[in-house]
């Protein structure tokens, strides 16, 4: 399972433990790309964002650190090679996806229409409150 960072804001956002949830859906390895924290790193020290948001961003970014040094019950791993610098975070999720063969948990409507046109599942945030898949 491989998470964009829009995912990673929802913990912060509406309360939901998307690790927790991504268990409870079956996948129990979660691949976090280097670009998606890059990208969270920004959210955190932009300017114009609202302070829910910088915080969401804060929240995402922590757990990731967290659980991929072995801190909780989550398996989470950061991936990233230094040929990625410069390309888009989306672009390398679904590089990564299609490469590994994994799942994508992303609220991206462009990236998720892409990853389905690839046959690539992908999960999604439904009602504010749980994770589904949709493939």
């Amino acid at each position: 399972m491989i998470v964009d960072t829009n995912a990673l804001l929802i913990p912060g956002e509406f309360g939901v433990d998307i690790f927790h949830e991504l268990e409870r859906l079956g996948y129990s390895h979660i691949i976090v790309p280097n670009a998606v924290l890059n990208e969270l790193q920004v959210l955190m020290q932009k300017s114009g964002l609202k302070g829910k948001e910088k915080v969401a961003a804060k929240i995402g970014y922590s757990l990731v650190l967290k659980y991929a040094s072995g801190g909780g019950r989550y398996n989470v791993s950061i991936e990233g090679e230094e040929e990625d610098e410069g390309k888009e975070a989306d672009e390398l999720v679904a590089e990564l996806a299609a490469k590994l063969e994994a799942a994508v948990f992303t609220l991206d409507e462009d990236l998720k229409r892409e990853l389905t046109h690839a046959g690539i599942p992908t999960v999604y945030l439904r009602g504010k409150s749980r994770l589904e898949v949709s493939e």
